[in-house]
This record gives structure tokens, C-alpha cells and sequence, in this order.
């Protein structure tokens, strides 16, 4: 008796190919999708532990500016007064401006530092590869140079010259990295505090990015500092995000008015005694700014 084969369907070599090219397709995409989600996780990771970093070490600045000393003399002195460089827009380390007050306490220079003492701080922010006074810089961030005020370094009976008083002397003031993270600053003040008119309504005063009263400091700060994000999208291009933070500065009117006591005059910002004028204040050599005994800080 003779048996008949029944033959199985099977699949044709077409149909394979076609498999393999659909599961080749199912896998590239699904590899693509988790690289780019990965991608984007690490950047956003990346983007807040330095946003983190870059705004403790901004709560630092604005507690260092708030700090700001003047001293109750009855008269102006230049020597203690704000500066503000203009450098441009802030955008990148080379556009980025500088600024320079007095202070005390340890806020930004850390306690191992004479902070009860007054002292002068500079900041601005420097570009890796770059030679600053000697001093080769190996990140890109946000620096500050300290060192003590000149009058205290008379009172402790310095005999160094005239120019050992500024910052320009590079060997004695080296940079000191506050926030690595930060690749852009720029500065803007608000000289006076607006005023309101007679219908109660306020004026819109507009921020400047000069300061040249060497002698006197400004009613309020504004700091604006950029960090760089990686475009989830395409890796070779950065993105900058600003940051900013205002403040007011608490020995404005003493600035004003050596007579006064920081917070007097809060109505309009001004001190009820009378006020005094002292001089414009002398720029020391070499055009960064620095308190030269005997004159002002001559900020722009």
C-alpha cells in the first residue's frame, strides 16, 4: 500500500530576507531610542549637579556682596568704593566683566582667611589656557583674587611700594577658583533707587554697565553668569543658560553719605543728614583696577 507525503508549508527565502531586515530595523531603532535616552538623561544629569555646584557657589557670591564694608567715617573714601569693568555682554570668558569691593567675614574666601578683617575682592571669570599675571589657568570658571585692604596693610607697617596695593601685583594675589562651572559673567548696577512719581507710579530706572563713582557704591547689583549645556540633540553644539541674581547692596547710603548707617533712608534710598562729597577717586596702573592709597579705585 502506497503512502502519500503531505509537504508542511514553509518559508520561502523572500520571507526570510524580509524578517531579517524588519527585525535588522526593530533593532536599530530600539538601539537609537535608548541611546538617545540615555544620551539625554546623562546631559540633564551633567546640566543639574553643575547647575548645583554653580548656584552654592552663587548664593556665596551674593552673601560675599552683601557683606560689603564701609566705613562710618562721616566722609566719602574712594578707596573702599565699587568697581565695575565692562568688558562686554558676558557671553564668553574674554567678554565677561570684572568687579572689585570691600568686604569682611569669611563669606566666599573661606574661614581659614582673615575674615574680620577688611579686604578687598576682585572677581571676574578667566578662560583656561590663558596667562593671567604669570599665573597659567588650567579650568575655565569664575575666579576671585583677594588681599588685604591698603589700609591695613599700613596700619601693619608694610613698607612695600605704592603699586603692591593693587591688584596688579600678580605675585602676591593669585586667582582662586570659585566656580568652575561658570564660562560668562556679566554685571550691571542701578546707580540710584527708582523714585515714584506723583500718581504713585514707579519709574522704570534703567541698569547700567559702568560704575564710575570709585568713591560710592551702587543701590542694587545685578549679576548675570552663564554655564555651558550640551545639546542633547547634537553633541558639538553648547547651549549657555544665565543665571541671574540681584543685589542690594546694604551700605549704599553710607556710601552716599558717610554719615549714614547701612539701611537708612529706605523711603527713597537716601540718608536724612546732610551729604558729602568726596573726590572721583585715582585708577590704578595697568587698567584692572585695584585700591591705591591715597586715591579712589577709579572703576569704570
Amino acid at each position: 500500500m502506497r503512502t502519500e507525503r503531505r509537504h508542511r508549508p514553509a518559508f520561502t527565502l523572500v520571507e526570510l530576507m524580509l524578517a531579517v531586515v524588519l527585525l535588522g530595523v526593530m533593532t536599530t531603532i530600539s538601539i537609537l531610542t535608548f541611546r538617545a535616552v540615555t544620551n539625554g538623561w546623562r546631559v540633564s544629569r551633567e546640566y543639574m549637579d553643575r547647575l548645583e555646584r554653580t548656584d552654592y557657589a552663587l548664593d556665596q557670591l551674593v552673601s560675599a556682596l552683601k557683606c560689603a564694608y564701609y566705613p562710618h567715617s562721616g566722609s566719602q573714601n574712594g578707596e573702599f568704593g565699587f568697581m565695575l569693568t565692562d568688558n562686554g555682554d558676558g557671553d564668553s570668558p574674554r567678554k565677561s566683566d570684572t568687579i572689585e569691593w570691600s568686604k569682611k567675614g569669611t563669606a566666599l574666601i573661606g574661614s581659614d582667611s582673615s575674615g574680620d578683617a577688611v579686604h578687598r575682592l576682585q572677581l571676574m571669570v578667566l578662560e583656561k589656557g590663558s596667562d593671567d599675571w604669570g599665573v597659567k589657568i588650567e579650568r575655565t570658571g569664575l575666579y576671585a583674587r583677594v588681599k588685604p585692604h591698603a589700609k591695613v596693610m599700613i596700619e601693619e607697617g608694610s613698607t612695600k611700594d605704592e603699586k603692591d596695593f593693587g591688584f596688579e601685583s600678580d605675585e602676591r594675589y593669585f586667582p582662586m577658583l570659585v566656580a568652575g562651572d561658570v564660562d560668562g559673567f556679566n554685571c550691571r548696577v542701578l546707580k540710584e533707587p527708582p523714585q515714584n512719581d506723583t500718581r504713585g507710579k514707579e519709574d522704570k530706572s534703567e541698569w547700567e554697565d559702568e560704575f564710575a563713582e570709585s568713591n560710592a557704591v551702587p543701590y542694587k547689583v545685578q549679576l548675570t553668569f552663564y554655564i555651558e549645556k550640551e545639546d542633547p540633540e547634537y553633541r558639538s553644539r553648547k547651549i549657555r543658560i544665565p543665571l541671574l541674581r540681584t543685589v542690594r547692596m546694604p551700605v549704599y547710603e553710607q556710601s552716599k553719605d558717610g554719615a549714614a548707617l547701612p539701611g537708612e533712608g529706605e523711603d527713597g534710598g537716601r540718608s536724612a543728614g546732610p551729604r558729602r562729597v568726596g573726590g572721583g577717586g585715582i585708577r590704578a596702573p595697568g587698567g584692572r583696577g585695584g585700591a591705591v592709597p591715597g586715591g579712589g579705585g577709579g572703576g569704570r
